[in-house]
């Protein structure tokens, strides 16, 4: 095909090759073990720099505050409904789709409010489908290319909104120290975000206005829609919240994908022999950024095996670039021509569109899982180390897969998403066939 190709059915193998990517006697490639290996690393250095150096910086700015408190050099703010609004969430794009409630909250009692949110420039692309709730130049991003990059970007941002003169900051990380310190820097009349109160550790100095205890049972997006109930006090030091968070208040965007995009799309999959009479099942076996909550890449294989028994099925794999060699791998095991490899090659619109047209996802706890509740497509979504009472994809036609074992969930907001786990049997023991069946049976 001349032009540029945004699919391909071919798998490189000399990829493999070159990368040392056969399977070892525990049947996992090199590749893959050095991909986890690394995205390990990153995750634990990331901690290490929050705690060890996020942590004295926020006693330090927390004494600044304090003396600029002593000495009434405190700015104050305007009084009445608020002009402006600004939210923080670095990572995560399924909590992005999560937090929605709250952004629309905003929106429906400030009239005209103007609201601004900070987030990593991967994340960029999911406000478009939040309609018109933020406007694009509102939406301040941070790189990640480097540490040159991230600082830089950093010290934009805090100039940018510095100059702003925001009313409020909710602070939506759950206990980032490093969202913290942004809020002491960027600076507003009120800054709302989740204390620990008299839970240990998680200290991340004393910024906040209004503190709201992080409930560890309660739906994250409950949480955050929770963190509006104050806006209108003056402060808040203690942890009792006065209403309920009802089920119908929590809404998702009514995300529309362009006409053009979606009959791209369906022309792209006509062209590789995939016409509306197939069923269409999207695959992401993972990205290796927690390798703890992924089920493993075997299991995956054996159910695509199950899933091709039916010449009328087809194999979709998606996710984002860093799933790549996992995808590879898959596509290997499964050594079939059904199986259309899509990951690192779709924006945010045509992903959406995918999730339009196929009959069924099936994905691990991760932020597809949330972006899939968008559309109109069934879910099945493998959870282990991470509860899906708190983290669980929200609308309707999903099936959570969970073992339910006693040590489950290990992995909390109130632990830094760091177990000491090394063996995820919670996932491990959930079968193949039994996914397959619960699948046959609803799809």
């Amino acid at each position: 095909m001349p032009g540029k190709k945004i699919f391909s059915l071919e798998f490189p193998l000399g990829l493999l090759i070159a990368d040392n990517g056969y399977p070892d006697r525990t049947g996992k490639s090199a590749s893959l073990r050095n991909a986890r290996y690394w995205n390990s690393m990153t995750v634990n250095l990331m901690r290490y720099i929050d705690y060890w150096l996020g942590k004295p910086l926020c006693f330090l700015l927390s004494c600044v505050n304090a003396s600029l408190k002593i000495f009434g050099l405190k700015k104050t703010g305007r009084k009445g409904t608020p002009k402006k609004i600004l939210f923080i969430k670095l990572s995560e794009l399924g909590a992005l789709v999560l937090a929605y409630p709250l952004l629309k909250r905003a929106q429906e009692e400030c009239p005209g409010v103007k609201l601004f949110f900070v987030t990593f420039e991967k994340n960029r692309d999911i406000f478009a489908l939040f309609g018109n709730i933020i406007e694009a130049d509102n939406i301040l991003t941070i790189r990640e290319d480097s540490v040159g990059v991230f600082v830089s970007d950093t010290f934009r941002v805090v100039r940018k909104m510095a100059k702003e003169r925001v009313d409020i900051i909710f602070d939506l990380e759950l206990f980032s120290r490093f969202t913290a310190i942004l809020t002491f820097l960027i600076r507003a009349d009120k800054k709302t975000g989740f204390y620990n109160y008299t839970f240990e550790g998680l200290y991340r100095g004393n910024f906040l206005t209004h503190r709201i205890q992080y409930n560890p049972l309660l739906h994250i997006s409950k949480s955050y829609l929770s963190l509006w109930q104050t806006v209108k006090q003056e402060k808040k030091n203690s942890p009792e919240m006065s209403k309920k968070i009802k089920d119908k208040d929590i809404t998702l965007p009514k995300a529309q994908v362009a006409s053009e995009v979606a009959k791209q799309i369906e022309g792209k999959l006509k062209e590789f022999g995939i016409v509306k009479e197939n069923k269409l099942f999207l695959l992401n076996p993972g990205e290796g950024t927690l390798p703890l909550r992924e089920w493993p890449l075997e299991n995956f294989i054996t159910l695509s095996k199950r899933l091709l028994e039916d010449p009328n099925n087809r194999i979709i794999l998606v996710g984002t670039k860093s799933g790549h060699k996992k995808a590879e791998l898959l596509c290997a095991g499964i050594r079939k021509r059904r199986c259309l490899n899509l990951v690192g090659q779709t924006s945010l619109p045509e992903l959406l569109s995918l999730f339009n047209l196929a009959d069924a996802l099936i994905c691990n706890d991760c932020g597809l899982a949330h972006l899939a509740s968008l559309a109109s497509i069934k879910k099945f979504v493998i959870f282990g180390p991470e509860t899906p009472k708190v983290f669980g994809p929200l609308g309707k036609d999903k099936w959570i897969i969970c073992s339910e074992l006693p040590c489950s969930p290990c992995l909390s907001a109130l632990n830094n998403r760091d177990s000491a786990c090394k063996d995820n049997i919670c996932l491990k023991i959930i079968e193949p066939g039994d996914i397959h069946k619960l699948i046959q049976k609803n799809v």
